[in-house]
């Protein structure tokens, strides 16, 4: 009987050879705009699978429309998903980024003045194979051909991540879970970004140089004031602008620079 058994299992691993390809792939802009593409494929053992995952998405966005998809002997579906802000993706029915008590957080946000810190900690997990250790060898030459991708693109640069490879810019990033789908068990995927804020960093900085110029044209007219007087008012409004500038400065260098801690309130419900 344990014979057939690990005979039957090295069938289905020939069957299920290159069987399964998944790729979602997310891009953020730098508005923050969410667009998603998916695709997943598979041969006949598995259509009927992808089939029911078609029917469950359809449910979860009624205006999907999945386009079919047909590569050689895989055929399957790949469909576009779009999102005006992140915190609309992270409100949408999903597996990802969902949130799970005491695993993961799901979508979290801290607002600021130059730029808005995000941090997604995405779970994925599958229950883990049982499979007897003599199909062990066929079962990772079977599976090689199996791959489920997921990947980030950035309008900027990751202040941290986790993922299995990125660009040298660290704004395209990759996870692999095929491991997981294969295997089972469970993956963590990590990943903080800021959004920056453009306009309000061109009008702090627009502030800062008419507090400048200011400082400067002061400074000029005390120094060809002949009259007391009015040289100690024109130097005192001078001070006045001068302080405004370093305060400005020192105040905006502390708002980039300070390091974002995340509370249970940041986490986006």
């Amino acid at each position: 009987m344990k014979k057939i058994l690990i005979a039957a299992m090295i069938l289905l691993c020939l069957t299920c050879a290159g069987c399964f390809q998944a790729k979602v792939d997310m891009i953020i802009t730098d508005d923050g705009a969410v667009f998603e593409h998916c695709k997943f494929t598979g041969n006949a053992f598995v259509i009927r699978q992808i089939e029911d995952w078609k029917a469950q998405n359809e449910q979860y966005y009624p205006d999907l429309r999945a386009k079919p998809v047909v590569e050689g002997d895989m055929r399957g579906y790949e469909f576009d998903l779009s999102y005006p802000d992140i915190e609309s993706y992270a409100k949408s029915d999903g597996d990802l980024h969902k949130a799970h008590a005491g695993r993961n957080k799901g979508i979290s946000r801290r607002k600021g003045w130059f730029f808005d810190t995000y941090d997604f900690d995405f779970y994925f997990t599958t229950p883990p194979a049982k499979l007897p250790p003599e199909a062990e060898y066929f079962t990772q030459a079977a599976f090689k051909g199996v791959a489920y991708d997921v990947t980030i693109q950035l309008p900027y640069s990751a202040d941290s991540h986790n993922a299995d490879r990125s660009d040298v810019a660290n704004k395209y990033l990759s996870w692999d879970l095929a491991p997981v789908l294969i295997h089972g068990g469970e993956r963590f995927m990590n990943v903080r970004f800021k959004l920056w804020h453009e306009e309000k960093i061109l009008l702090t900085a627009a502030i800062e140089l008419l507090l400048l110029a200011a400082t400067i044209f002061f400074f000029a007219k005390a120094r060809n004031e002949e009259l007391e007087t009015v040289g100690k008012d024109l130097r005192f409004k001078r001070n006045v602008f001068a302080g405004l500038f370093a305060a400005l400065a020192i105040v905006s260098a502390y708002m980039i620079f300070a390091p974002v801690t995340f509370t249970a309130a940041d986490i986006i419900r």
